[in-house]
């Protein structure tokens, strides 16, 4: 517990054990770890909303103790709890967890202690504490049998989605999109479904011929479009869907929550969009595979940049998912509009004057060398057609099963444009040409160290603060585009309470006692090991001087990609590759 100094202060902060014998919740709500994510999730949403409950007819929230939220200097203030409420993710947050020791049940939140002018008021402060959050306890945490059913149906549809994870993972399939998901949200800035009611809402129904069933413990039989592994293109008309799929995919790795509409969305944890960010930080990263022969002779065998371009990001990019994956199979998502080429333009500008090779050149030695499938929105570069193993059509909202067709028509144009894994061949008016492809590979690459100490802002005292989900201020001058952590590249982040997590963990190594320097996957392991204890997390909220209440996890690849993107950090490559 953490009392505010004064009514203008950060608000109070509370922590709440409650012992396996005073919640009393059955055993088998809480049997594995996803069930007591999933059941500490729906405390933390029961709560939420009795604390902004009116109470005695009063249009303030419950709890509001006579402070009325914001009085001015002298009038009242303060008086409102308040928790860090999910969204439409279920994650493993901080506010609310159960032990998997002991079972205890912890809870933390916050309050704002009522007060007038620079005076706490006592007596309602001690009616709030004692009485209105003991019976805000008791109703919103201690089980019942009344709300048990509601729990279960919870914690049930979460576990069911972890399972389906797991056996499509199993089953060496990059995606999952169940029958009767809702893909499309009721607008870009909201992650909540598009409503049932919507005029020409449809429903995703998979292809016959891409048609899964898989046998969950608690739903049963689940129907849905199964993506193989290798790659995969997605096709059709503009605003028929096909960006809308894909970011439904590109959510998959998190579960939601039952009325999300995408809680039959899956996708193996080990998958990673890609997109081009103009003015990322790139830190000595072998880009050669898809970048070379830059300007005045750039070294783009240990690469780095403050500002890199859309096509320098993207390489970057990809050659850094191979590394954070570290030899595990794993997916790329991707829209081919930011790394495409044109085959005419490639005849127009010699091969020794561009220095970039398209990502169709490396696609095939991504899947067969790394285990990297690659799913790709397609609008116009119909060379995919070449080497799609799958090729799914958006048209009208509706999937449809393309890959024979696309096979045809790159079959047709075969006597234009043929290409094997060493060669081009195209015909023009001019004549043949053979354009040799002897860099299909990926050699040279290597793992890269970094220093812990770099992680810290160069600021006395360092500052770290999260200023939204994509954005953390790495040092003491907002307006300093250096002491700026870019993140809107992590599509994957929903939450700045993921923001907070990764902010606690950069400070948390930043200030070791010794300086070490770690691969990327070291690191990312060391992220993991301070979730599984309360004590962990405590230390990530006092290195970031964060609310410990206001943490949930991320998935540890997104802390190695918001690493990469640091501009503090310090990275130099090994001279062999080290896992």
């Amino acid at each position: 517990m953490r009392i505010q100094s004064d009514p203008f202060a950060p608000p109070t902060r509370l922590k709440i054990n409650l012992s396996d014998d005073q919640h009393r919740w059955p055993e088998h709500l809480r049997a594995s770890p996803i069930r007591r994510v999933a059941l500490a999730d729906w405390l933390t949403r029961r709560f939420a909303r009795l604390i902004r409950l009116p109470q005695n007819g009063s249009s303030s929230p419950s709890g509001s103790g006579g402070g009325g939220g914001g009085g001015g200097w002298h009038g009242p203030k303060g008086g409102d709890f308040s928790i860090d409420v999910p969204g439409e993710q279920v994650l493993d947050r901080s506010s609310c967890r159960f032990n998997d020791q002991n079972g205890e049940l912890t809870l933390r939140m916050s309050i704002n202690l009522p007060a007038r002018g620079r005076s706490i008021l006592g007596e309602l402060a001690a009616k709030m504490l004692c009485d209105q959050l003991a019976n805000y306890v008791d109703r919103g945490l201690v089980w019942v049998k009344e709300i048990e059913s509601e729990a279960a149906e919870w914690v049930e549809t979460v576990e069911d989605q972890h399972v389906l994870r797991n056996l499509v993972t199993e089953a060496g399939l990059t995606a999952f999109i169940g029958n009767g998901s809702i893909l499309p949200r009721q607008s870009g800035a909201s992650a909540l479904p598009m409503p049932s009611s919507t005029p020409g809402l449809v429903p995703f129904k998979s292809p016959p011929t891409l048609e899964r069933v898989f046998e969950l413990p608690n739903r049963g039989k689940v129907a849905g479009m199964a993506i193989p592994k290798g790659i995969t293109i997605i096709v059709g008309g503009g605003f028929h869907g096909k960006s809308t799929l894909l970011e439904a995919i590109s959510n998959g790795p998190s579960n939601h929550t039952p009325t999300s509409g995408l809680n039959l969305v899956v996708t193996p944890s080990a998958t990673i969009p890609v997109a081009s960010e103009d003015g990322r930080m790139v830190n000595s990263c072998h880009i050669s595979p898809f970048i070379r022969n830059l300007p005045n002779g750039k070294d783009t065998d240990c690469f780095s940049t403050s500002d890199a371009s859309g096509s320098t990001s993207m390489a970057a990019s990809c050659v850094e998912a191979i590394e954070l994956l570290g030899g595990q199979p794993g997916t790329i998502l991707l829209d081919e509009d930011g790394c495409a080429g044109d085959d005419k333009m490639r005849l127009l500008v010699q091969r020794e004057s561009e220095p970039i090779t398209p990502y169709i050149f490396k696609v095939q030695s991504l899947c067969k060398d790394h285990d990297i499938s690659t799913i790709m929105v397609v609008g116009g570069c119909g060379d995919y057609c070449h080497v799609a193993d799958c090729c799914i059509m958006m048209e009208n909202y509706q999937a449809f099963d393309a890959t024979d067709r696309a096979k045809k028509v790159a079959d047709s144009f075969t006597f234009e444009f043929e290409r094997s894994w060493w060669y081009s061949v195209v015909f023009s008016s001019s004549g043949i040409s053979i354009i040799l492809r002897l860099e299909t590979g990926f050699e040279g690459l290597r793992n890269r160290q970094v220093s812990t100490k770099s992680l810290l802002p160069r600021s006395s005292p360092p500052k770290i603060t999260v200023k939204s989900t994509h954005s953390i201020q790495h040092g003491p001058e907002a307006s300093e585009p250096d002491h700026q952590l870019d993140l809107s590249g992590l599509i994957q982040l929903s939450t700045s309470s993921q923001t907070r997590s990764i902010a606690g963990f950069l400070a948390h190594f930043g200030a070791g006692q010794q300086a070490q320097s770690l691969t990327l996957q070291e690191l990312m392991a060391l992220y993991e090991r301070l979730w599984q204890s309360e004590e962990g997390l405590e230390r990530l909220a006092e290195a970031g001087r964060i609310d410990p209440g206001a943490l949930a996890k991320v998935n540890k690849l997104l802390v190695g990609m918001a690493v990469n993107r640091l501009r503090t950090a310090k990275f130099e490559q090994l001279s062999s590759n080290k896992r």
